[in-house]
C-alpha cells in the first residue's frame, strides 16, 4: 500500500455528497495487515486515511469486520452463502444495513436487516476489485440510505433531532420491527444497540435471499 493517499474522483464525490468524516477511529497496522489479500487493497487505503468512522451525522458507516463477525455470521448461518466465498462486513448505515465483500467475489451482498432480506450483488473477480470498491462509494447517495415512513417522508433527520447522533455501537431501529408487523413510524423508531439488535431480527427466522429479479418483485408489492 502506497505510504501517500491519492484521493480518486469516486472517493471525492463520495465525500462532496456525504460529508467529511466523524467519529474517526484509527486503524491499526495489525488489523490491515490482517485484511491485507482479503479485501481491496483500495479500501485498505481509505482505512489508512480516514479510519472506521461515519459519515452524515452517522446516515453511513465505514467499520471494521471484525466487529461484525459473529452477527454475520447469525443472517447467513441458515443460508448456502457461506459455502461459495468468505465475506466480510465493510460499511453499514444507521438503519442497519450491512454491505458484505466476498474475498473472491468482490461486493457479492448487501443485507436489508429491516425487510430481511439478504440481496445478491453482481460477482467481480479479483482483478477488479479494487474498482469495484472505488465505484461502490462513487455510487452510493445518502438518499440510498434513508428510510421513509408510511407517509412517505424520510426518517433519517427526525430520528437523529429526536434521540441525538449515533455512536459505533448504535443504529435505529423499529420496535416492533417491520418484519414483526411494525409500521415504518418515527413514534416505533429507537436508538438501540446494533449488535443486539441485528442479532434479534436475525433470529426471527424470516430471512430471504433476493436476486434482482425477486428484489424488484418485493420491492414493487410493498
Amino acid at each position: 500500500m502506497s505510504s501517500r493517499f491519492e484521493l480518486d474522483e469516486c472517493f471525492e464525490g463520495f465525500l462532496e455528497d456525504f460529508g467529511e468524516p466523524i467519529n474517526q477511529t484509527q486503524c491499526s497496522m495489525e488489523t490491515l495487515k490482517k485484511y491485507q489479500g482479503k479485501l481491496p487493497s483500495r479500501l485498505l487505503e481509505y482505512w489508512q486515511e480516514y479510519g472506521f468512522c461515519s459519515f452524515s451525522d452517522g446516515l453511513f458507516w465505514i467499520v471494521n469486520p471484525k466487529d461484525y463477525e459473529d452477527v454475520l455470521d447469525e443472517w447467513l448461518v441458515e443460508t448456502d452463502i457461506p459455502d461459495h466465498d468468505i465475506y466480510h462486513v465493510f460499511a453499514r448505515n444507521a438503519f442497519g444495513d450491512l454491505f458484505l465483500w466476498g474475498e473472491d467475489t468482490g461486493y457479492s451482498y448487501q443485507i436489508n436487516s429491516t425487510q430481511a432480506w439478504i440481496i445478491e450483488k453482481k460477482k467481480t473477480p479479483r482483478a477488479k476489485h479494487n474498482t469495484v470498491i472505488e465505484r461502490f462509494f462513487g455510487a452510493t447517495r445518502t438518499s440510498a440510505h434513508n428510510i421513509d415512513d408510511e407517509d412517505d417522508n424520510p426518517l433519517f433527520e427526525r430520528c437523529v433531532e429526536k434521540f441525538g447522533a449515533l455512536k459505533a455501537d448504535e443504529m435505529f431501529g423499529f420496535v416492533p420491527s417491520l418484519i414483526a408487523g411494525g409500521d415504518a413510524r418515527l413514534e416505533n423508531v429507537d436508538k438501540v444497540d446494533i449488535f443486539v439488535h441485528l442479532s434479534l431480527l436475525a433470529q426471527f427466522g424470516q430471512i430471504e435471499v433476493l436476486d434482482k429479479n425477486a428484489l424488484r418483485k418485493k420491492a414493487f408489492a410493498l
